[in-house]
């Protein structure tokens, strides 16, 4: 079964889990970066409040961040990030992982969130796969024109598939986060835990014994197949896992000190736990592995670190203008929602050009939104997670509300 619904037809911006069995108010810990406004509370202000608190209640967690010129126009914390023992978590622990709040030693109480708290990306994780993807295009060490089979030449079609169809979910492949139902990866998962989660070669063994549901490049259909195989593409071209490649290209240059490939070393973490309603009661969710979905959902970051992000996507720096424009040339398909690009939707709002993605994950809702021409981007953080019989509220469904609000903010002195 599939956990929820979504705008986008039968394909969505998230990490899709599919199972015969259903898996089932204090200050941010850091305290070094409140989440208070830049501006005094204003009807604005207040009216973004309402926006929040309208689609998430008080007890949600949520970290939202308006930014606008590279400045914070408005940023504020709502809700529990945690909510406190004793956990009363949803189903079994399908994944098998230990828990991010044992793992990191993880002080635990009722605890709001803040600008520094860590959140799960989910889907928003494929921006940044795809930006490597380009950077060694960028450096002339792939093209992506390569045809796939030159890195998995097992595959059904591969020498008519190049990479291109892979960043824009044109491939045909079926979607390897499934368990239980068909398209059945439970042994592949198995295998890769085996494997110490360092070997994603099961995936493209299993992918392998799977028709493709199109003919490559004549539709469109989202999958997070895609993007594990660049994210393993990644890995094989650069010689260094796609985490390392990652921060060494992309979040160190940029000073994106909150994002990682799964969760901070450190403990102590100021880090968001997932959480969902099952029958109209909240519940812990347990943790997605974000080894297993590296490349497609994998990472974890603050509002501040994506908003670092956003503004190295707006003009050369360490992407060429070249590489910028190949970024957000949108597929030939086009949706009600936009069109997917290379890790982005390519979309109007109000008039406005809106580049976007959102995600869902095991207790996490997120969007990275940028209105480039405005420069204004909004950031909405959620451990508002899809449950067994509640979807939850994906932040992108607010984003009408909120986007013509922002517009009218202004910076502080």
């Amino acid at each position: 079964m599939t956990p929820c619904s979504h705008k986008k037809s039968t394909a969505r911006a998230s990490v899709v889990l599919m199972l015969f069995v259903g898996i089932g108010g204090c200050g941010g810990s850091s305290g070094s970066s409140a989440p208070a406004a830049m501006t005094p509370p204003t009807s604005d202000t207040a009216a973004i409040d309402a926006v929040i608190k309208g689609g998430y209640g008080d007890s949600w967690g949520v970290e939202l961040a308006i930014y606008r010129h590279g400045k914070l126009l408005y940023g504020h914390g709502y809700g529990l990030r945690d909510r406190g023992l004793p956990d009363d978590f949803s189903g079994s622990n399908f994944w098998g992982i230990e828990q991010p709040d044992q793992l990191l030693r993880l002080a635990r109480g009722m605890i709001a969130p803040d600008a520094d708290s860590a959140f799960d990306l989910a889907s928003v994780s494929k921006e940044f796969t795809a930006g490597a993807i380009l950077l060694l295009q960028q450096d002339g060490k792939l093209s992506v024109n390569d045809p796939l089979s030159k890195y998995f030449p097992t595959l059904p079609s591969a020498g008519a598939i190049p990479l291109l169809y892979l960043l824009q979910h044109r491939s045909g492949f079926v979607d390897y986060n499934t368990f239980g139902v068909y398209p059945d990866f439970t042994a592949a998962y198995k295998a890769f835990m085996a494997s110490g989660q360092t070997n994603y070669e099961p995936i493209v063994t299993r992918l392998a014994s799977f028709p493709l549901d199109f003919k490559p490049g004549s539709h469109y259909q989202y999958s997070n197949t895609n993007y594990v195989l660049l994210g393993m593409i990644v890995a094989r071209v650069s010689g260094e896992p796609l985490g390392t490649f990652l921060q060494q290209r992309i979040f160190s240059p940029l000073g994106m000190a909150h994002t990682h490939q799964g969760y901070p070393s450190m403990n102590g973490a100021d880090l968001a736990l997932g959480y969902e309603s099952d029958a109209g009661i909240v519940r812990r969710s347990w943790q997605w592995n974000l080894q297993w979905l590296a490349g497609p959902g994998g990472l974890s970051s603050t509002v501040g670190d994506l908003e670092r992000w956003d503004q190295a996507v707006r003009t050369p720096g360490i992407f060429t203008a070249a590489t910028l424009a190949a970024m957000f040339k949108p597929s030939p398909f086009h949706e009600p929602y936009g069109s997917y690009a290379d890790g982005w939707f390519i979309s109007s709002l109000d008039g406005h050009r809106y580049i976007w993605h959102d995600g869902a994950i095991g207790g996490f809702q997120t969007i990275n939104a940028t209105f480039p021409n405005d420069d204004l981007d909004i950031v909405i953080l959620t451990n508002n997670g899809i449950g067994i019989d509640n979807p939850g509220l994906d932040p992108y469904y607010l984003l009408p509300k909120l986007f013509p609000i922002a517009l009218q903010l202004r910076a502080s002195g």
